[in-house]
C-alpha cells in the first residue's frame, strides 16, 4: 500500500482519542516533555548567542581592539595616519590612560580614567546619559552609585605622581553617567583629553596611546603582531585577547557544554516516546492484526509506527520551537522585571562580563533543534515499530 495510506493511518493514531487512559496520559506526557525540552534548548542557545554577540559588540566596543602604547607617552599624528591607511582599521582614537582614587564626601573608590577629546568616540551610541557636550567628567553608573554622587556634583580625583612618588588631587564636575552595562560601569571615568594630559603631566601633543578599532575584531592578534615590527623600540602593542581572550574562550566553551547537556535532555524527552508508542501498539493489536489479514506487509506496518514517531517529533518540535522563540525574545525583560521586583542582580559584573541577560535568537539554531528532536523521535520509534511488525494476526484475532 502506498505512502499516503500509511501516513494517513499514522496521522489518525496521532489525533485519535480512542486510547486507554494510561496510554493517553503517557502520550500527552511524552509530547509535553518533548515540547519543553525543545523550548529549553532553543532558549539556552539564544542566550549563549546573546552572550557571544554582546561580548563582540558591547564589551569589545568599550575596550580597544588594539592599543598602541608608548613608554612615557607618544605623539599620535604620524602614527594615526599610518594606521588609518590600513583597510582593516575602522577608527583610531588618541587617549590618555590614568588610574587613581575618586572621592565624594566620605566615599572613596578606585577608578580607571581615560582622557578623550569626545566621550562618544570611546563608547557606543546610547551608553552616555546625555549626548550633548558638557564640561566635566563622565562616571560609570555603578561607580557613581557607590559614591552617592549626582550629576553636577564636584568630586576629587587623586592621581599618583610617578616622578616624586607623591599624589596630586584635582577637583572635577560630574557631567553625566556612563551606562555600558558591562564591568566598565564599576570603575570607568571618561575625562576631557586636556584635563587628563594635565593630570599626568603630558604636553598637549602627547598621549598615552591610540585606541585602534578594527573591521573584524578577531584580526586583533595578527594585526597587533604585524604592527609591532613597524613601531619604535619605546612603543608596544596590546590587544583585547590579552585582557579578555580567556573570558571569550570561556563563554565559547560554556556554550558548547551547555548545548551538549540540553541536547541530552532533548534526546531523553524524545526517547520517552518509546513508552507511549509501545502502549499504543498494545492497544491497537487487533487493528494491526486486521491490517495484516488485509495484506499489509510487516514492513509497511513498521513504517506506520515510524511515521507516527516522526509526526510526534514534528508536532513537539513545532510547538517547542514556537514556545522557545516567544521565551527567547522576552527573557531579557522577564529577568529584568524579576530583578526589579526582588531587588536582586542575577548577573554581577564581578563574575559576568555584562550586567543583563542577553538573547539572540537565530533561525539556524531553531531549525537544528527541531531536526535533532525529529530525528530522535523517529529513532525512538524503531523498537515499537518492530514489535508491531511482529504481531501474529491469527493469535491476536483468536484471543479477541
Amino acid at each position: 500500500m502506498n505512502l499516503r495510506f500509511r501516513l494517513g493511518i499514522a496521522l489518525r493514531y496521532v489525533l485519535t482519542r480512542e486510547q486507554a487512559p494510561l496510554s493517553r496520559f503517557l502520550s500527552l506526557l511524552s509530547v509535553t516533555g518533548l515540547v519543553l525540552a525543545v523550548a529549553l534548548m532553543a532558549v539556552v542557545m539564544s542566550v549563549m548567542n546573546g552572550f557571544d554577540r554582546e561580548m563582540r559588540t558591547r564589551v569589545l566596543a568599550v575596550i580597544p581592539h588594539v592599543s598602541v602604547m608608548g613608554a612615557g607617552g607618544l605623539e599620535p599624528n604620524d602614527l594615526t595616519e599610518q594606521l588609518l591607511s590600513n583597510a582593516d582599521v575602522q577608527s583610531v582614537t588618541p587617549f590618555v590612560e590614568l588610574q587613581g582614587l575618586v572621592q565624594n564626601g566620605k566615599q572613596v573608590e578606585a577608578f580607571v580614567g581615560v582622557g578623550v577629546s569626545d566621550p562618544s568616540s570611546w563608547l557606543l551610541p546610547g551608553m552616555i546619559s546625555d549626548d550633548k557636550p558638557k564640561p566635566g567628567v563622565w562616571v560609570g553608573e555603578r561607580l557613581g552609585q557607590r559614591l552617592n554622587a549626582s550629576v553636577g556634583d564636584r568630586i576629587s580625583v587623586v592621581i599618583p605622581d610617578s616622578g616624586d612618588q607623591k599624589a596630586r588631587a584635582y577637583t572635577v564636575t560630574i557631567a553625566g553617567w556612563l551606562s555600558t552595562q558591562t564591568e566598565a560601569d564599576d570603575a570607568l571615568i571618561l575625562l576631557p583629553l586636556q584635563d587628563a594630559q594635565r593630570f599626568v603631566g603630558y604636553e598637549s601633543d602627547k598621549v598615552s596611546g591610540l585606541k585602534v578599532q578594527l573591521q573584524d575584531v578577531f584580526l586583533a592578534p595578527w594585526f597587533a603582531q604585524g604592527l609591532q615590527y613597524t613601531l619604535a623600540p619605546t612603543q608596544y602593542v596590546r590587544h583585547w585577547g590579552m585582557t579578555h581572550g580567556n573570558l571569550y574562550a570561556a563563554i565559547q566553551l560554556s556554550r558548547d557544554l551547555i548545548v551538549i547537556l540540553v541536547a541530552a535532555v532533548v534526546l531523553i524527552a524524545a526517547f520517552n516516546v518509546v513508552s507511549s508508542l509501545v502502549l499504543l501498539v498494545t492497544d491497537k493489536r487487533e487493528e494491526v492484526a486486521i491490517l495484516s489479514t488485509m495484506g499489509l506487509q510487516p514492513r509497511a506496518i513498521a513504517s506506520i509506527f515510524l511515521w507516527l514517531g516522526t509526526l510526534i517529533g514534528v508536532v513537539g518540535s513545532v510547538l517547542g520551537v514556537t514556545l522557545g522563540y516567544v521565551l527567547s525574545i522576552s527573557i531579557t525583560s522577564i529577568v529584568a522585571r524579576i530583578e526589579h521586583a526582588f531587588g536582586a542582580n542575577f548577573l554581577n559584573t564581578d563574575v559576568y562580563p555584562i550586567a543583563f541577560l542577553p538573547t539572540d535568537p537565530q533561525a539556524g539554531d531553531f531549525v537544528l533543534v527541531a531536526l535533532i528532536a525529529i530525528a530522535a523521535c523517529a529513532l525512538a520509534a524503531v523498537y515499537p515499530a518492530r514489535r508491531a511488525a511482529q504481531i501474529a494476526p491469527a493469535e491476536v484475532l483468536s484471543e479477541a
